[in-house]
């Protein structure tokens, strides 16, 4: 007997075909319940040689329903309404299986693919046509298409078969543009399942599907935006950004984020502040997605946008280009090469060129990545034909301040070649000055502070205390 049996046996009904001519026209939709009853028997496919016949059988029938609801007219009658939702809740509502490793890296493991597939696949496909029939009413269907019925299909998201949560997700969207009540019940929901990945759990499979029926659910918002949806945005989607797993979902992500920007650009100030409040620190992967995402929003910023948020976001550009892991820098300096960025930069050049212009500098001097440079020099080109006053200006202060810490550093760097048993974690930073002294035990760990132009270099030593150092940093500040 099949694994679950909940009607009648397979062997009645399986050789009676729609397309049989024996079978009348007025009889049909009796058939088509018959069908749907008989679809209701779940097999069990963990068990690959149990039922052989039945499920080859149940797979007939249920391509005869896919092709009947595709080409057929007048088999909806009100009673097969709740025959079609009882069928589908029967096959695609279960308890998903556990991964078959606790430890489930989606970027790295091999997913589990659902073993009754073949079956499945099929239901969805019904389902589908089912509802983007001509002839569905949504009037009669909402009395079983519920908000339960809803929240067991945002279950099945979390299914680690790629191919099942893509049906899931043209499911859902169909349902969310048939139903008009239930459209706040599902964005309710799906926030609910983003606050518990963020927050609880930082696993569910489906964020990526879920967030895709999302970009288009935003795209038809009308304006002005509601209160509750400027809340998600900014309670929901900008904290998604700091989960472990953000590059199965990032472009998706990015893309709900910048339609919600060209829907009401006053957002943009929240938004971007709120990526540089959750900025990685310490993954160079997740970096350069932000960066990324941050160009794609500034595609769309308005220039009176632009100025609210030019002096933090230029900061952490400066930060970017003067990171040591090449990959970041270079998507930092690849904002240079857009156009529309490129004009806002020259209409604010007397704000962000001072901010930039250090880093820019230093760089141009001492990064280890001749590409890097390369990249530098164009930038410190472009500052240099939108706004050259500044530029020269900036250019002398910046030489004098390494002149003047070239012949401050040579005596303190002096000074320090008699101390014994400096910590051995720090290198000098000018290789000249470590040959020309000869000697292997002298640290100095060089300090640059950007704020009112003041740059320290500031010898240290494990010998000396808490006191003697406080005195020797007054001594030597560069006022």
């Amino acid at each position: 007997e099949p694994t679950g049996t909940r009607c009648f046996s397979f062997s009645c009904l399986v050789c009676v075909c729609f397309a049989n001519p024996d079978v009348p026209a007025p009889e049909q939709p009796e058939l088509f319940l018959k069908k749907l009853q008989q679809c209701c028997t779940v097999f069990d496919f963990m068990d690959t040689l149990s039922d052989l016949k039945m499920k080859e059988y149940k797979r007939s029938t249920l391509n005869e329903l896919v092709d009947y609801v595709t080409v057929s007219r007048g088999y909806l009658t009100e009673q097969a309404y709740p025959e079609v939702v009882k069928m589908v809740s029967h096959n695609i509502f279960r308890t998903l299986p556990p991964s078959d490793s606790n430890e489930f890296d989606p970027e790295e493991d091999e997913p589990t693919l659902e073993a009754s597939w073949p079956h499945l696949q099929l239901v969805y496909e019904f389902f589908i046509r089912f509802l983007e029939s001509q002839e569905f009413q949504p009037s009669i269907a909402k009395k079983y298409i519920d908000q339960k019925f809803v929240l067991q299909l945002l279950e099945l998201f979390d299914s680690e078969d790629p191919r099942e949560r893509d049906y899931l997700k043209t499911v859902l969207h169909r349902i969310y543009g048939k139903f008009l009540g239930l459209r706040a019940f599902i964005r309710k929901q799906i926030n609910n399942i983003f606050l518990r990945f963020v927050y609880e759990t930082e696993h569910f499979n489906g964020v990526a599907e879920l967030l895709e029926i999302l970009g288009s659910i935003i795209n038809g918002f009308a304006l002005p935006l509601k209160a509750e949806h400027k809340q998600f945005l900014v309670k929901v989607l900008i904290p998604l950004h700091t989960v472990r797993s953000l590059s199965l979902f990032h472009a998706q992500l990015a893309y709900c984020i910048v339609q919600f920007l060209e829907k009401d650009p006053t957002l943009t100030e929240p938004v971007i502040r709120g990526l540089l409040k959750f900025w990685p620190k310490t993954c160079s992967q997740k970096e350069v997605m932000f960066l990324g995402e941050l160009e794609e929003i500034l595609d769309v910023i308005e220039p009176t946008q632009f100025v609210k948020i030019q002096e933090p976001l230029f900061k952490q550009i400066s930060r970017c280009v003067s990171s040591p892991h090449f990959q970041v820098a270079e998507r930092a300096l690849y904002y240079w090469n857009n156009e529309y960025i490129m004009s806002l930069i020259e209409e604010n050049s007397s704000v962000i060129l001072p901010i930039m212009f250090a880093s820019l500098y230093r760089i141009s001097k001492e990064h280890w990545n001749p590409a890097i440079v390369a990249l530098v020099y164009n930038v410190l080109k472009a500052f240099m034909e939108m706004n050259s006053t500044l530029f020269d200006e900036l250019t002398t202060v910046t030489c004098c301040v390494y002149q003047c810490l070239y012949f401050m550093y040579w005596p303190i760097y002096l000074m320090s070649a008699d101390i014994p048993d400096i910590h051995p974690s720090v290198r000098p930073k000018i290789a000249r000055e470590k040959n020309n002294i000869q000697t292997s035990n002298i640290i100095v760990q060089e300090r640059l502070e950007t704020k009112k132009g003041l740059y320290e270099y500031l010898p240290r030593n494990e010998q000396y205390t808490r006191k003697k150092e406080k005195r020797f940093k007054n001594t030597i500040k560069l006022n």
